[in-house]
């Protein structure tokens, strides 16, 4: 069966979101996939446990951002009723996402209030068991619903939805301000240092993380609450390529390793080393 595309190009305004959404598919690629590379090729990075949390949150948008080829350019709509949809395993990615940052405010705040028991406890390969648990949760629940009955999976999709990610949404907005004082009031109060220094950096960047995935993702989430509730209110798209709440949900993939690159000088080095060895190899070829 042939997947026809999300607009029919009877106006200019279709070729715009189609060739808006390659950009931000592609976007999504560069960015994300260039955090995924820098770490996994630079030592010193995959043994920090803040760039094990980055590392994933980048494959999670590195994949979200080949789904979007399909989910944003072809006329697929996710939820229930679902049209030529993933069975809810592109969508998840966001909950990935969602799950990674939170645990990694966690990480930091852990790491700031008490390091030392912070580094005799939070070892390497419980950050990476923690990051592979995301993903195992995540998509036990997506197997779940798949077996479901539509009707009876709708109900509890509509419920996790409600409870868990609200429940998500006030504790993700707490360690914000949280992490906001310590890194306002209680690191000021240390002696100047590297380590101070590096500490504030961490702090400040998964805040604007936090803060940038709330206020893009915000937008998606209660429109959803509203389509499940049959509120008036709601807007409803014929499929996720025209639907400007699950677009503007997709600027996420590009916002977060793009900070990531921003906020920290080891991986934009890091990133910019390997980007210039691959178009190095591209002019010698």
């Amino acid at each position: 069966m042939t997947v026809p595309l999300a607009v029919d190009f009877d106006s200019p305004g279709d070729f715009a979101i189609f060739i808006l959404n390659i950009l931000i598919a592609t976007t999504i690629v560069i960015v994300a996939g260039s955090v995924v590379i820098a770490i996994l090729c630079t030592k010193s990075l995959r043994t920090e446990n803040r760039f094990i949390f980055m590392l994933n949150t980048s494959i999670s948008d590195t994949l979200s951002g080949l789904t979007w080829y399909y989910s944003g350019i072809f006329d697929v709509r996710e939820g229930y009723p679902m049209k030529n949809g993933t069975y809810f395993i592109a969508p998840t990615l966001l909950g990935v996402n969602f799950l990674t940052i939170l645990a990694a405010q966690v990480d930091r705040f852990f790491a700031v209030r008490s390091p030392f028991r912070y580094h005799r406890l939070i070892t390497l390969p419980v950050t990476i068991a923690v990051c592979v648990y995301i993903w195992v949760h995540n998509y036990a629940l997506v197997i779940v619903l798949n077996l479901l009955t539509s009707a009876l999976a709708a109900k509890v999709n509509a419920g996790l939805t409600v409870t868990a990610n609200i429940s998500c949404i006030f504790i993700m907005i707490g360690l914000n301000i949280k992490l906001y004082l310590i890194a306002k009031y209680q690191l000021d109060r240390d002696p100047p240092g590297p380590e101070t220094d590096n500490k504030k950096a961490s702090l400040r960047l998964i805040i604007f993380v936090a803060f940038c995935f709330l206020a893009l993702w915000t937008p998606v989430f209660v429109n959803t609450i509203l389509r499940n509730m049959m509120s008036p209110y709601a807007y409803i798209s014929i499929n996720n390529g025209t639907d400007p709440f699950v677009v503007l949900s997709e600027v996420n993939p590009i916002s977060t390793p793009a900070l990531y690159i921003m906020g920290s000088s080891a991986l934009k080095e890091a990133v910019l080393r390997r980007v210039c060895r691959v178009f190095r190899t591209c002019k010698r070829r």
